[in-house]
């Protein structure tokens, strides 16, 4: 991607931009994010979350059968043939601002967090997070293409989610995540100033959402490095 904070501009103004708010927001009126604490992805430290994979290709990403609003259930073996969807998902920090783009969906460019006001996008340590995802239909997994490192902003399932329930997970390069369904997500926080992981999912692409500024007030502070 090849961005600007005009072209965003622009783009927001199409339904191929998400959360165009973040472009103007004002984002003292929140008072003092909550903080997220930092965690370096291991096996153990992901447990409930996902696994880690370093084969992307032979990684398998779950999908949960079609849910049936009776008692009957379905026939075995059915519900679970919808396709998994392949792609790039790519990252550009765009001076302030985050920006992401999932073409494994076709989706549009989201803009996914912005620094701190006053804070130089060189010096960039934290991010500010107001909304995040999970996809109830299967999981999703995410691999670095260039050995960029990224953090990933992680949740255990439960509809009762709440900032403090977030963890960022840090992520060397060497290695990718295959999230578990309904593990609550953002795109990723990548270090360097622009990346590409790929991407698969269910093809559904069914998100349930939370908007923590809406629900709570307050804005998530991500790390970006240990020690922020």
């Amino acid at each position: 991607m090849d961005l600007s904070r005009d072209s965003l501009m622009t783009v927001s103004k199409t339904d191929k931009f998400w959360n165009p708010g973040f472009l103007d927001e004002d984002i003292t009126r929140c008072g003092e994010p909550v903080k997220v604490p930092y965690v370096v992805a291991s096996e153990k430290t992901l447990h409930g979350y996902g696994t880690i994979i370093h084969d992307f290709d032979q990684a398998e990403v779950e999908v949960l059968p079609y849910p049936v609003k009776g008692w009957r259930p379905l026939c075995p073996g059915t519900g679970i043939q919808g396709e998994i969807r392949r792609g790039d998902f790519k990252y550009q920090w765009v001076q302030d601002l985050c920006v992401a783009r999932n073409l494994a969906v076709n989706w549009g460019y989201m803009v996914t967090g912005r620094l701190q006001d006053g804070v130089a996008p060189q010096k960039r340590t934290r991010v500010l997070v107001r909304e995040a995802n999970y996809h109830p239909d299967g999981g999703q997994a995410f691999y670095p293409c260039n050995k960029e490192p990224f953090i990933a902003v992680l949740a255990l399932p439960t509809d009762d989610v709440k900032p403090e329930h977030f963890k960022a997970f840090y992520f060397g390069g060497t290695f990718g995540v295959n999230l578990y369904p309904n593990v609550w997500h953002q795109p990723l926080y990548p270090i360097t100033n622009e990346a590409v992981y790929r991407t698969k999912q269910a093809a559904t692409y069914a998100c349930v959402s939370v908007d923590t500024v809406d629900e709570f007030a307050k804005f998530l502070s991500v790390p970006l490095l240990p020690n922020a």
